[in-house]
C-alpha cells in the first residue's frame, strides 16, 4: 500500500512540476518579448527613440511599436501628477464614443507602460512604490468603471491585449479580488470570429491560462491561434503569400501585418516548450515573411499601396518597425533562417546598406505587383471583379476612392510619401486615370469597389515583369500597362474613353516637393513655383526621378503649396489644424469626352541629372493600341506584350507571332533559345495556344489558387 501511495504522490509531483515548468517559461518568454533586453533590438532601437509618437494612434500594432520606446521620467512624472484619487486619469476622456480612437484605451496603455518600469530591474523605477500604488489605483478604476465602447474591438480584443501582458507582470501582487477581476476583463475574448480578429481573441485566452496556469485552456488556445497558420484561398494567407481580409482583399498593413505580429509573438512565447510550433507551421510563417511582407518594405518605410485603409499618422514608418520586430521575434523561433531574418534588418534598417531582394514579384492573388532594384522601389495596386480594391470602415480612409485603381508609388529615400496624406489632392493618385470632377470624393463603405471586368494580372521571370488591366469605373474604360525593364518602368495606355463631359487625366506622380523641377522643352527651364503646361516636353525632373515621354501628349506640372488636415482622412483626426506642404504634381492632360486617347511614358528613379539630360531609350515601344501594348529592347533579346484581343503580329528582330488568347507574354532570348513566360489575366483559361516563329506551342495554364500565375516554356 505505501509504496502505491509513493507511486502515486511521484506521478502528481512528477505532473504538478511539469506544469509549474510550462508556465514559468511562458511567463519568462512573455517578458523578455516585453522588456527587450536584448543585443538583438539594439538597431531598431536607435530608430524607435526618434519616431514621433502619435497620442492618437489607432491602429494595434502602432500602438505596440510605441510601447517598445523606452518609458523616461517625463512620462512616469506626468501619469502621476494626472492620476485621480480614483484612479482615473484627468487627461482621458472617459465618455469618449467614438468608433476608432477610443480615448479609454489610453488607460490600458498606460498601466502597461507602467508595470513594464515596475518590473524591468534595468529601470530607474525598478518596484519603485509610487507606481506601484498608481497600479493598484488604475486598475481599480478600470475594473468599477466597466467602460464600454461601442466598437467590439475594444472590449473583446484591444483592451484585454493590452492589459493582459500587465496582469502576467504583476501576477504576483494582485489581491484575490485584482486577479478576479483581471479575468473578467480576460473573458470578454473567447474562441470566435475569423482570421487575424480568431487569432487576436484566442491570444488573449492565452494570456488567461499563462495567469491561470491552466494547461489545457492553453494547450486550446495554441492550437485555435495556430490553426489560422495556413495557405487557404479564403481569409487569411494566400497561396501567393499575400494577405486577406474582409472579405479578397490584399490586407498586408492592416490585418496582416497584425496577423504576423501576433503570430511571431505567440510563436516566440511558446518556443522551448510543449507547445512550440510545429515546424511546417514555422515554414508557412517563414514564407509569409521572406517571399510576402519583405517585397512590400523600402528603407524602413511600408508602401503606400499595402497600408490597406489605414492612412494614419506614421503609419509607413510605424508598420514598418511593427514587421522588423516581428522578424526579431522570428530570429528566436526559426534558428535555422536566423542570417535571412538578420539581413532583413540590416537591409531595411541600415541606410548604407543595399535592399536584400531585387526584381519584380505580381501577387497574383491580390492584383499587385512590385518592382525593387539596388536604388529604388516601386509598387501598382489594382482591382478586379475578383479583388476588392479597399475599404472604408470606422469612419477611416475617406477619401480613399481611387486607391487601388492603378496606383503606382515611386521610392528612392523612402520617404517620398511620409505622412502625406492630409496634403495630397486625393483626385489625383500616382499612376491613376481618372475624371476630374468638382466637389468631395464619394466616401467607400465596407464594400469598398472592384474594377468591372475581368482583365487584371502580371507576368515576371522574376527580373522583370507587365502588370496590366483594363479600366472599367464610372463610365471610363482604358487599356493600363506597367513594364518593369532593367532600371525603368515604362508606362502605357491606350484606348481611353468615356461619353462624359468631365475631364480625363493621367496622374503621372503626386509627392513632396523636393528642389526644384527641372524641365527640358526647346530650352532647359528651371520651376521653382507654379505651373508649366506643353506637348513638347522632352524630359522633366524632380527629386531624383526622371520623367522622358515617349509620344506627344499635353503635361501638367504644378509645384505649389497644398492644404488639408487629418481629419479629412480619419475621424479620429477630427480636430487637426490644416496642414500646408509643398506638393510635385505631374500629370497628363486627355481633355473631355475622349475617344481613344493614349499615353507613354517612361519613369526612370534613382539617377542623377546628368543621366536624364542624356537619356535615350535602349529599348522600342512596339505597339500601344486597344489591342496589344508591348515593347522590346534594342538588341531584340527581350519582348514583353499586354495582349488584350487575339491578334497576329510580325515582330521586327523576331518574326511572326499569333495570338489565338488574350494575356500577358514575355519572350526571353538566351543562348539556349527562347523562354516564353504566360500569365493569364482572366484566371480563366485553361490552357494558351500560340504560334511562334511558324513553331505552334500550346501551354496549360494554371488552375484553381494558382490561376493567374506566371507559367514558363522553353521554345
Amino acid at each position: 500500500m505505501q509504496y502505491f501511495l509513493t507511486l502515486l504522490f511521484c506521478c502528481v509531483f512528477t505532473v504538478v512540476n511539469a506544469q509549474q515548468s510550462l508556465f514559468s517559461i511562458l511567463e519568462k518568454n512573455v517578458k523578455s518579448y516585453y522588456l527587450m533586453n536584448d543585443d538583438n533590438y539594439k538597431e531598431l532601437n536607435e530608430i524607435i527613440k526618434s519616431l514621433d509618437q502619435d497620442p492618437k494612434a489607432v491602429d494595434q500594432v502602432t500602438v505596440e511599436v510605441y510601447q517598445k520606446k523606452k518609458s523616461d521620467s517625463v512620462m512616469v512624472n506626468t501619469a502621476l501628477k494626472l492620476l485621480n484619487n480614483d484612479g482615473s486619469w484627468s487627461d482621458i476622456n472617459y465618455k469618449d464614443d467614438k468608433l476608432s480612437g477610443w480615448s479609454p484605451k489610453i488607460h490600458a496603455d498606460r498601466i502597461l507602460a507602467l508595470t513594464l518600469l515596475y518590473s524591468n530591474s534595468e529601470s530607474g523605477f525598478y518596484k519603485n512604490p509610487d507606481i506601484k500604488i498608481a497600479l493598484h489605483k488604475a486598475m481599480d478604476f478600470w475594473f468599477k468603471a466597466k467602460l464600454v465602447c461601442r466598437n467590439w474591438w475594444y472590449n473583446e480584443i484591444g483592451i484585454p491585449k493590452t492589459l493582459g501582458p500587465a496582469f502576467i507582470f504583476l501576477k504576483n501582487e494582485l489581491s484575490v479580488e485584482e486577479m478576479q477581476q483581471a479575468i473578467v476583463v480576460l473573458n470578454k475574448s473567447g474562441f470566435k470570429q475569423t482570421g487575424q480578429n480568431k487569432v487576436w481573441q484566442a491570444g488573449n485566452v492565452l494570456f488567461k491560462a499563462i495567469l491561470l496556469e491552466d494547461e489545457k485552456l492553453a494547450k486550446r488556445a495554441r492550437d485555435t491561434i495556430f490553426s489560422e497558420l495556413r495557405i487557404t484561398t479564403e481569409e487569411g494567407i494566400q497561396p501567393d503569400f499575400s494577405f486577406h481580409q474582409h472579405g479578397p482583399q490584399q490586407q498586408f498593413g492592416n490585418y496582416g501585418l497584425s496577423f504576423v505580429t501576433s503570430m511571431s509573438f505567440w510563436a516566440r512565447v511558446l518556443s522551448g516548450t510543449t507547445l512550440k510550433l510545429p515546424e511546417e507551421s514555422l515554414n508557412i510563417i517563414r514564407n509569409l515573411i521572406l517571399e510576402g511582407f519583405s517585397w512590400v518594405n523600402w528603407k524602413g518605410t511600408m508602401d503606400v499601396n499595402a497600408l490597406g485603409r489605414q492612412f494614419f499618422k506614421g503609419a509607413q514608418r510605424s508598420k514598418s518597425l511593427a514587421l522588423a520586430y516581428a522578424v526579431i521575434d522570428m530570429i528566436y523561433v526559426d534558428e535555422k533562417f536566423k542570417d535571412s531574418y538578420k539581413a532583413y534588418i540590416s537591409s531595411n534598417y541600415a541606410p548604407s546598406k543595399a535592399p536584400h531582394i531585387t526584381g519584380t514579384k505580381h501577387f497574383w492573388r491580390s492584383d499587385m505587383t512590385i518592382h525593387r532594384s539596388l536604388n529604388w522601389s516601386s509598387s501598382v495596386k489594382l482591382s478586379s471583379n475578383r479583388i476588392q480594391a479597399t475599404e472604408a470602415l470606422n469612419r477611416e480612409n475617406l477619401k480613399g476612392y481611387h486607391v487601388g485603381n492603378g496606383t503606382t508609388f515611386l521610392y528612392v529615400d523612402g520617404t517620398e510619401y511620409d505622412d502625406i496624406s492630409p496634403v495630397w489632392n486625393w483626385k489625383k493618385l500616382p499612376g491613376v486615370t481618372n475624371f476630374q470632377k468638382s466637389g468631395p470624393l464619394p466616401i467607400l463603405t465596407i464594400e469598398g469597389y472592384r474594377n468591372k471586368g475581368d482583365f487584371t494580372g502580371g507576368v515576371t521571370n522574376g527580373k522583370f515583369g507587365i502588370t496590366a488591366f483594363q479600366l472599367n469605373r464610372d463610365s471610363l474604360t482604358a487599356n493600363k500597362a506597367w513594364f518593369y525593364l532593367n532600371d525603368k518602368l515604362i508606362c502605357l495606355g491606350s484606348d481611353i474613353r468615356t461619353n462624359l463631359p468631365d475631364s480625363v487625366f493621367t496622374t503621372i506622380n503626386q509627392t513632396y516637393a523636393n528642389g526644384d523641377v527641372l524641365v527640358f522643352d526647346k530650352s532647359l527651364k528651371t520651376l521653382s513655383k507654379g505651373e508649366l503646361s506643353s506637348s513638347n516636353f522632352k524630359w522633366i525632373y524632380h527629386n531624383k526621378i526622371g520623367y522622358y515621354p515617349l509620344s506627344s501628349t499635353k503635361l501638367k506640372i504644378t509645384k505649389q503649396l497644398q492644404s488639408g488636415s487629418w481629419g479629412e482622412i480619419a475621424f479620429v483626426y477630427d480636430k487637426e489644424k490644416e496642414l500646408k506642404k509643398d506638393i510635385f504634381t505631374l500629370e497628363i492632360e486627355h481633355g473631355k469626352q475622349v475617344k481613344g486617347a493614349s499615353y507613354a511614358y517612361v519613369v526612370l528613379p534613382g539617377v542623377a541629372k546628368a543621366e536624364i539630360m542624356n537619356y535615350q531609350p535602349d529599348f522600342l515601344l512596339l505597339d500601344n493600341s486597344k489591342t496589344v501594348q508591348s515593347i522590346i529592347n534594342k538588341d531584340k533579346t527581350l519582348c514583353m506584350l499586354a495582349v488584350y484581343q487575339p491578334t497576329k503580329l510580325n515582330v521586327a528582330g523576331i518574326g511572326a507571332i499569333d495570338f489565338k488568347q488574350a494575356g500577358l507574354y514575355m519572350f526571353e532570348k538566351s543562348l539556349n533559345g527562347w523562354m516564353l513566360y504566360v500569365a493569364d489575366p482572366t484566371h480563366k483559361l485553361l490552357k494558351i495556344d500560340m504560334s511562334f516563329m511558324g513553331k505552334k506551342i500550346s501551354l496549360n495554364m494554371p488552375q484553381g489558387a494558382d490561376a493567374g500565375k506566371t507559367t514558363s516554356l522553353k521554345i
